[in-house]
């Protein structure tokens, strides 16, 4: 059965537009009309009945909207007051976001998203909007956490056909938060109940790589009960050296000034990435069109070449980011890596995860981290 949260959102693309009404609702309206509309079940409706409570919903945030000011402050006050109607906290949630970013809403949109029920609403819908949430500073350790309490969930982002496991979806909003603060939420996280919590915790800590995650990790007793061999191993290749092929980064094509030039230069938001295409970009695709390559010519011809939009797929960027780059810049690439975050996308993964395996060939390049790290 579809979930109801998708459906809505209609609601949303009509900010702005006006209706029109013989009287502006009153929030005791409002709040009667709320009632009469929510309160339901998805799982108890089937799809008639589900495209006719739709129709009542937009119905509703119509009323609101038409409401004004008074409407939008009456939103603020029932969701504040909201403590187990979870369809309405995230549909409230999302409708608060569109209509006012100041720091006082973000957090009440915070607040109530946190009481999503991920069989009631879509949890794709409930990610986006917390990555959001996070890139407006608001403090999201509390969404991210409870993405660790679904191990078996399987996110499909549809607008890039990715499907997310619950680590990989945590992963967008841990990789980008701040590093020390989502370090120190993971670490709590290690004495979670839940063996499956303190697993996924243990996993995407590992991908920090800063100095609190590695002491942390060098001292957990719960690596041997990790059940599954994709964390135990990421978990591995970042807390046990290997000896580097000095072959793999001989004769660096850049160096470190112009490898952290290129880096800092990199776009990471909507409008950035935009200004790149039209431009960089653009004189690309042209010079490819005229020399026409074949796939694996092309395939070779990016691998060398300088990043225009990330350092993904760009082997002699990475090999000499690598090669160069010294402990002091470890720090930088982190920073490069959290704001490669930018959406929900297979492009913002891939970006994250060619950072992280630079990261990880530069530990051991560099034997950083040696006394929390086995030999």
């Amino acid at each position: 059965m579809r979930r109801m949260a998708a459906a809505f959102v209609g609601w949303a693309m009509a900010i702005g537009a006006g209706v029109a009404h013989a009287q502006t609702p009153s929030c005791a309206d409002l709040r009667a009309h709320k009632e009469k509309v929510y309160g339901f079940h998805l799982t108890q409706l089937n799809e008639t009945q589900i495209d006719a409570k739709s129709k009542e919903i937009d119905a509703f945030w119509k009323q609101l909207q038409s409401a004004g000011p008074e409407g939008l402050s009456c939103l603020k006050q029932m969701l504040a007051a909201e403590k187990t109607d979870h369809i309405f906290q995230f549909d409230g949630a999302s409708f608060l976001f569109q209509l006012d970013k100041t720091p006082e809403s973000l957090n009440l949109v915070k607040d109530a998203l946190v009481q999503t029920d991920f069989q009631e609403t879509d949890p794709a819908n409930y990610l986006s909007l917390a990555l959001e949430l996070g890139q407006r500073s608001v403090n999201i350790q509390s969404l991210a956490a409870r993405l660790l309490l679904f191990p078996n969930a399987i996110i499909h982002i549809s607008e890039h056909s990715l499907d997310l496991d619950s680590d990989t979806a945590a992963l967008f909003l841990y990789g980008s938060m701040d590093s020390a603060k989502a370090s120190k939420a993971l670490i709590a996280q290690l004495q979670a109940q839940e063996a499956f919590v303190r697993a996924a915790a243990a996993h995407l800590l590992a991908e920090e790589m800063t100095e609190e995650a590695f002491r942390a990790l060098s001292t957990w007793s719960g690596l041997a009960a990790v059940k599954e061999d994709y964390r135990r191993n990421d978990i591995q290749s970042v807390m046990k050296y290997q000896a580097p092929d000095p072959a793999e980064f001989a004769n660096p094509k850049w160096t470190r000034e112009q490898v952290l030039q290129i880096i800092a230069g990199l776009p990471h938001t909507r409008k950035e990435f935009d200004d790149v295409m039209s431009t960089r970009g653009a004189e690309f695709d042209k010079q490819m069109r005229e020399k026409k390559p074949t796939q694996d010519e092309l395939t070779k011809i990016v691998s060398e070449s300088e990043p225009i939009y990330g350092i993904a797929d760009r082997t002699a960027f990475q090999n000499s980011a690598v090669a160069t780059l010294k402990a002091e810049d470890f720090d930088a690439l982190r920073e490069a890596r959290r704001k490669a975050l930018y959406n929900i996308s297979d492009e913002s993964l891939s970006e994250y995860l060619a950072y992280t395996q630079v990261m990880i060939r530069l530990l051991n390049r560099l034997d950083l981290y040696k006394d929390y790290r086995a030999h």
